[in-house]
């Protein structure tokens, strides 16, 4: 029983599993981003992933060069592709006989990190390659469920862990010391950088999913007094649980084919979601999952088929 029902989260997290039926179709479609004095538009869209089969977590480089993904090989096992932004062409990075998934890279820019799936398809890990896809390095080889994650710094990560109530953790993979900062936690997080802050999505409430930021106390191992609820940033659109940051701040976020944006919510309390790009008249399939490129003038989607991942 909890073998299946491990198989099962794992199904929820990846939309992968051992049989090629239970990856879902996905592609993924680039888009230009322009931003004028009425806000902001969507042009150019294109496929650069395959256009059949499993191609799902896109991920900017922070230099503008790169959009990492992963694209399902067989039945079994997907690997970590490169789309170089200014040839515009793929490449695979990964070889191996286990399933990689969630690239980015790490803080030094000099190894790819990624949550890869062992050969026993229960294990979850965390770990780095060489920028060639070689190498591989667990990190922390006992944390072994770990669903997705953020870098805090080069020792520190966030970490979003199995099994439910989903948790999110702060550990610190030199100290091996490890802190629960919130649970029920939704699959999109960030370590927002340059407003010192980390949020999350809280999906405590089925009928209503908030984005939280993690209070300064919690954040604080020298902190003793009571328990400090987290604030709540902004609510979700409907049953929607990815979103991204752009430079000023606002808020992106996706919702049955169209692109909405939130002003600023660190500043603007009263904000209100607004429709800015709907996708359909431009071909686009429904999506989900978004990532925006680093100068915010690039955004790529994950188009799905059928019912939604």
């Amino acid at each position: 029983m909890l073998k299946l029902r491990y198989s099962l989260l794992l199904i929820l997290l990846f939309g992968a599993g051992m049989l090629k039926a239970q990856l879902p179709e996905t592609v993924i479609y680039l888009l230009d981003v322009q931003r004028n004095p009425k806000g902001y538009k969507v042009l150019n869209p294109r496929i650069i992933s395959s256009k059949s089969g499993y191609n799902n977590q896109p991920w900017f480089s922070i230099d503008g060069q790169s959009l990492y993904y992963v694209h399902g090989m067989d039945t079994v096992n997907t690997e970590i592709f490169r789309y170089d932004l200014r040839k515009k062409k793929s490449r695979r990075v990964t070889r191996t006989g286990e399933a990689e998934y969630s690239p980015k890279l790490t803080r030094d820019f000099e190894r790819i990190s990624c949550v890869r799936v062992e050969k026993d398809r229960e294990t979850q890990r965390l770990y780095t390659y060489s920028l060639k896809g070689k190498k591989p390095v667990t990190i922390w080889p006992e944390l072994r469920r770990i669903g997705y994650y953020d870098w805090i710094t080069q020792q520190d990560i966030l970490s979003f862990e199995l099994p439910e109530p989903f948790v999110l953790v702060r550990r610190n993979i030199v100290r091996r010391t490890a802190d629960t900062l919130a649970t029920h936690v939704g699959r999109t997080f960030y370590n927002l950088r340059s407003k010192g802050k980390m949020v999350y999505v809280d999906k405590t409430d089925s009928t209503k999913w908030v984005i939280r930021t993690i209070a300064k106390e919690n954040l604080m191992k020298s902190y003793t007094g009571p328990k400090v609820e987290n604030p709540v940033l902004c609510e979700t659109l409907p049953g929607e649980e990815d979103y991204c940051f752009m430079q000023d701040g606002s808020v992106m976020m996706g919702h049955e084919g169209k692109l909405f944006v939130l002003k600023n919510p660190f500043k603007h309390t009263d904000s209100r979601w607004t429709e800015f790009a709907d996708l359909n008249p431009y071909g686009v399939p429904r999506f989900y999952r978004i990532a925006l490129s680093p100068d915010n003038t690039l955004l790529a989607v994950v188009a799905y088929l059928g019912k939604k991942p």
